[in-house]
């Protein structure tokens, strides 16, 4: 049972660190000459903190098999459905995802290159190198500094905040954060909140009533968010 919930609890975490930005993407079945190419399914473009992009399709996912369907992201930069049908993907800017399944569910990451402006992109094309055969589009809403905190550019960064000590006791610190409001949130093995605390004083945080145990720690200021693991002895 501690195996399970332990597993569980990395999945948790994993997620909360990594997938920072999520987009739903949409409007598939843009294939009117072959019928049986059309994508159906939910499909989901996420930005990572760590300079990737990854592309999920659920288990509704699905799509005719093809010899060497390929994934991409592009800028539909104002075509018009017409127009993006009878593009190559790879005559474009892209992002490539390489070859893809047909029935979900399914997952696929890629880079996201430093001469990229990410906030461009907003079109998920499946496209059929073999054949030079167009396959479906979908669309999805492109990333900001509005909706996504990834893309945040102002001078605070919350990767330089720390605590100390961890492992830890009663108490902890949280340093780099003064003159910053900050808050903060801990979860237990079970995804259960246990503790919060808002404009954090002297930039400490009492945790003399947590039990012994493994617990996912999230600190969010000026819009930004980290998590990390806390161990309380």
């Amino acid at each position: 049972m501690k195996t399970t919930l332990l597993s569980l609890f990395l999945v948790f975490l994993s997620t909360f660190i990594t997938a920072q930005c999520t987009e739903n993407a949409g409007n598939f079945g843009n294939n009117t000459s072959i019928a049986s190419y059309n994508v159906s399914g939910d499909i989901s473009v996420t930005l990572n903190t760590n300079k990737t992009i990854t592309i999920d399709f659920a288990s509704n996912y699905q799509t005719a098999f093809g010899p060497d369907v390929r994934l991409y992201l592009i800028k539909s930069e104002g075509r018009s459905v017409a127009q993006l049908k009878n593009l190559n993907p790879r005559s474009v800017e892209n992002i490539s995802f390489g070859l893809v399944g047909f029935s979900g569910p399914l997952s696929y990451t890629a880079n996201v290159p430093d001469n990229i402006d990410i906030t461009k992109y907003d079109t998920v094309f499946f496209f059929c190198l073999q054949f030079n055969q167009f396959w479906d589009f979908g669309k999805y809403s492109p990333f900001t500094t509005s909706n996504c905190t990834v893309l945040d550019v102002n001078s605070f960064s919350v990767d330089k905040v720390a605590i100390y000590p961890n492992p830890a006791k009663n108490q902890i610190q949280i340093l780099n954060i003064d003159n910053i409001s900050a808050e903060i949130r801990i979860f237990n093995v079970l995804g259960k909140q246990v503790l919060q605390q808002k404009n954090i004083s002297a930039n400490s945080v009492d945790i003399s009533n947590l039990e012994s145990g493994v617990y996912l720690l999230n600190i969010s200021a000026e819009g930004k968010s980290k998590t990390q693991k806390l161990v309380v002895q």
